[in-house]
């Protein structure tokens, strides 16, 4: 254990400060009343940044920078287990909780890891035994605050002592739930109830975290609440319609963040659940280009040749939250000039796009679909038109029109694969002749976590986990053999990523050029599978699977993550090959 005599000889001894200074800090603090640490850097003679490091690598403690961009770490929940007046008596701030070979442990961030008084309160209020973490004190202040909410009417916390009276107030208690899942950076909030308690989870990166727990008897109304919330854009959310599903919508400012809310409720038979969809209008302000995407060079560069066609049809496809819109608002950010009317019809508008691009949201509840809109966008002299989604034969007729006419449309569609995309059009009712006329391309993707690059480490899979993820024998045997040549990592678990070895997201991606010899198998009515099979081989495509392989063997995501991505019924390459395709050396 390091006293202040101890701290002060090895501050010397590593020259952070002089003999002298000591000698003035430990006269200073007889008057000051407080810890060398602290003396020292009231005289000025260290920084608290530097005298924290120098604390971290002598006690052997982690250091986390809780600064407002990494404010997400924080467990929100755990203001149910450690009261406010302990973090702000101690200046501590607990990060999560998890088990550890059966004992409950703490991560908590303090600025003394020696304060053995707070270790021991913290311990005793908890029943959980603290690992220490080193912390600016300024952070932890602000920690305290936001984790606590005490910055914004809108944004109280919720203790034990308060949780009945704040339920109470409903506008109070969703308004605070709104708010925390902003600073989550969540994309959808689920109020589920269950046979003894209520739950509330989040969806963060793609994948659903438990955040509270509820009394059963609290969801009713604030079901209702949210309900009445729904109906600003909607008329059909009705309260006493418990038993059948309710859609609606509404916007509201939260944090400083324009925010629309779509939500939907669905009877269960323990009553009925909302689902929340988020789509923060300030977060999106930024539009990703292309190179943000971090596409394959090859991908890249046949993707960027291809929206810079001057008509055709080019569909985003995969699953819904697999990054399709993002990926099309990207394009059209790409090729948008002054010369150039761009026009979009959405459902709803997520990305508010730039000068010279016009957005539009439809309107079913008033006749406003897709075809309807897409019909009178053709008499706005567009050059480029983007259709949120093709749902229907109609809007693929009106789409497929608008691109014999000399128009370049982009859309979305619901696809396994990239093939696939453009048989659903033919499947819809477009003849054959008219798709391969049309359909320039088609990118399918899927979104991965990504590892986090705090506490991600070098990783060597076993075998049985390359076998369950079906990748071929002499593949992993290529991979087993050369693994040195790779960057194969894992991410443990830190408070900057909740626990979870994983931080943000990436695409992975499987394109498809429309070339002569795509024309004459979807002619030759030709299935998606062959299609998809005779294009790897004429176009050296990778395939979505060996996209992802490519972000795993580069350190990017982890091959749990590839477990997200299809398979697909096809041999795959040799690794050194699928790198050379990747990078476009074919």
């Amino acid at each position: 254990m390091i006293n202040k005599e101890r701290l002060g000889e090895l501050l010397v001894e590593k020259e952070i400060i002089s003999p002298v200074q000591l000698t003035e800090a430990l006269l200073q603090q007889e008057t000051l009343q407080l810890p060398l640490g602290e003396t020292l850097i009231s005289l000025g003679y260290i920084t608290e940044n530097q005298l924290l490091h120098f604390l971290s690598q002598q006690l052997e403690v982690d250091f986390i920078n809780l600064s407002e961009n990494d404010f997400h770490a924080i467990d929100r929940s755990l203001v149910n287990i450690l009261p406010l007046q302990v973090c702000q008596t101690h200046k501590v701030l607990p990060v999560f909780v998890l088990d550890v070979e059966n004992i409950r442990q703490i991560t908590l961030a303090m600025s003394n890891p020696l304060n053995e008084d707070a270790i021991h309160e913290v311990e005793e209020k908890t029943l959980c035994q603290v690992t220490p973490v080193l912390t600016i004190s300024s952070d932890i202040d602000g920690g305290i605050r936001r984790l606590f909410q005490l910055e914004d009417v809108t944004r109280e916390a919720i203790s034990p002592e308060e949780l009945p009276q704040i339920i109470e107030d409903r506008v109070q208690f969703v308004n605070k739930l709104l708010a925390e899942a902003i600073q989550l950076k969540a994309s959808d909030i689920h109020i589920e109830p269950h046979a003894r308690e209520a739950h509330v989870r989040f969806r963060l990166d793609g994948v659903l975290h438990m955040i509270q727990t509820l009394p059963l008897a609290e969801i009713p109304p604030i079901i209702s609440r949210l309900k009445i919330m729904g109906s600003e854009h909607h008329s059909s959310m009705q309260l006493d319609k418990k038993n059948i599903p309710h859609e609606g919508s509404f916007a509201r400012v939260v944090g400083g963040h324009n925010v629309d809310f779509r939500i939907c409720t669905f009877p269960t038979i323990y009553g009925e659940k909302a689902a929340l969809r988020i789509l923060d209008k300030t977060s999106r302000a930024s539009i990703s280009t292309i190179t943000d995407m971090m596409m394959a060079p090859d991908t890249m560069r046949r993707f960027l040749r291809s929206i810079k066609q001057a008509s055709g049809i080019i569909i985003a496809t995969g699953p819904t939250g697999s990054g399709k819109t993002t990926t099309l608002h990207a394009a059209i950010n790409e090729i948008n000039e002054v010369g150039l009317n761009i026009v979009t019809v959405e459902d709803p508008v997520e990305y508010h796009a730039g000068d010279f691009i016009n957005q539009s949201n439809i309107l079913p509840q008033v006749g406003f679909t897709y075809p309807r809109a897409l019909r009178s966008l053709l008499r706005q002299d567009p050059d480029v038109i983007l259709v949120g989604e093709i749902r229907d034969l109609e809007t693929a007729e009106i789409a497929v029109q608008a691109a014999l006419t000399g128009h370049l449309v982009f859309t979305t569609m619901h696809t396994d694969d990239a093939a696939g995309a453009v048989i659903r059009l033919v499947d819809l009712g477009i003849e054959e002749f008219l798709v391969s006329s049309t359909v320039v391309s088609s990118i399918n993707q899927r979104l991965l976590r990504k590892n986090c690059p705090h506490c991600s480490e070098d990783y060597l899979p076993s075998r049985e986990e390359m076998v369950d993820l079906m990748i071929d024998t002499e593949v992993i045997d290529e991979i087993l053999q050369n693994v040195d040549r790779y960057t194969i990592q894992k991410g443990h678990g830190c408070p900057l990523c909740r626990n979870s070895g994983y931080q943000g997201r990436q695409g992975v991606y499987e394109f498809l050029s429309v070339t002569p010899a795509i024309k004459k198998m979807i002619l030759e009515k030709e299935t998606s599978d062959i299609i998809s099979f005779r294009a790897r081989e004429q176009q050296q495509l990778n395939m979505l699977f060996e996209d992802g392989l490519r972000l795993v063997l580069t350190g990017v995501t982890s091959f749990e993550e590839l477990k997200r991505v299809p398979r697909g019924d096809y041999p795959m390459r040799s690794i050194e090959e699928m790198l050379k395709i990747a990078d476009g050396e074919t």
